[in-house]
């Protein structure tokens, strides 16, 4: 097994190399935070990259975006994507979604989510898909996953990634034991007094059987901040800032297809944290551009 990940993994910085040559560089200079002395933690959430095996204008569209979020900030502390990194779960899509992460090298600390087209949408054999999953992200990022769900610190605030655990699609499906697994790990995350980032590729309310199971786990948890994607629903300022009976929410679109007549592809979202507050800003990696209008601070308590 360790032989033919290492076997694919070759294959795949291969040929990541070679689609850096038929894509242009980026072009912008590294913009300032609101306050670079005293931010705490700077990082690029993109969601629904949905590398497809036979569409090469997707791996294009991706290796610029990748480009953009790496010189979009000078100190970029972590890149995380929500799933539906591939259309289809298949080997060659994940070998160019590995691959090009790793030729480009966004940020020192990559994470993924795992979302319900990595996982064959419904079809296929769902154990033997997630294994092909951890398997990736153990041999690209050294992540030493046991489990699709999983929890990370960076400059001291908690990373949350949530996972169904069965072949659904348009409602996760979170065991019992993932759960309890959560809160626990909630526990030591309000220990530390820093703002808390659940990262699901479903929003709250499409959880399998009963999303208040979820819900009522993240309820009144203090600055906490849920983030999703899968609907692939256009930038909009009440939708991609929500507030779920009292969760703050942030979904984002798919970040490889055109989510309004003013930008074509590659809209994601800058969190920039600082002692008394969590700043959301939403940019087009693509063109490297900020999108107007689309700023929110949040207070921390």
């Amino acid at each position: 097994m360790a032989i033919l990940l290492t076997l694919k993994k070759m294959i795949s910085v291969f040929l990541a190399s070679i689609l850096l040559f038929i894509t242009p560089a980026a072009t912008s200079e590294p913009y300032s935070p609101k306050n670079a002395e005293d931010i705490g933690l700077n990082f690029t959430v993109l969601s629904d990259c949905h590398i497809e095996g036979n569409n090469l204008e997707t791996f294009k569209i991706f290796h610029k975006i990748l480009k953009g979020a790496k010189t979009t900030t000078s100190t970029n502390d972590a890149v995380v994507f929500l799933g539906d990194n591939t259309m289809n779960g298949q080997d060659i899509e994940s070998m160019f979604f590995y691959g090009a992460i790793d030729q480009i090298n966004p940020s020192e600390n990559i994470f993924v989510v795992q979302g319900n087209h990595d996982v064959g949408n419904g079809e296929g054999d769902y154990e033997q898909l997630r294994d092909r999953f951890l398997g990736y992200n153990n041999s690209f990022f050294n992540a030493n996953l046991t489990k699709a769900y999983y929890h990370r610190v960076v400059n001291g605030c908690y990373f949350i990634f949530l996972a169904s655990e069965s072949n659904t699609v348009n409602e996760a499906y979170i065991s019992d034991e993932q759960i309890e697994w959560l809160k626990d790990v909630l526990a030591e995350a309000q220990e530390s007094g820093n703002p808390i980032f659940v990262f699901n590729h479903h929003p709250i309310y499409a959880v399998q059987d009963d999303y208040l199971k979820l819900y009522y786990v993240l309820l009144g948890i203090d600055n906490l901040f849920y983030l999703s994607g899968h609907t692939h629903r256009e930038i909009e300022k009440d939708w991609t800032f929500g507030n779920y009976y009292g969760i703050r929410t942030i979904n984002l679109p798919r970040c490889t297809e055109p989510v309004s007549e003013d930008y074509d592809a590659g809209i994601g979202m800058q969190i920039e944290v600082y002692d008394n507050e969590v700043v959301f800003r939403v940019r087009d990696y693509y063109d490297d551009l900020w999108v107007d209008g689309y700023e929110m601070t949040y207070e921390i308590r």
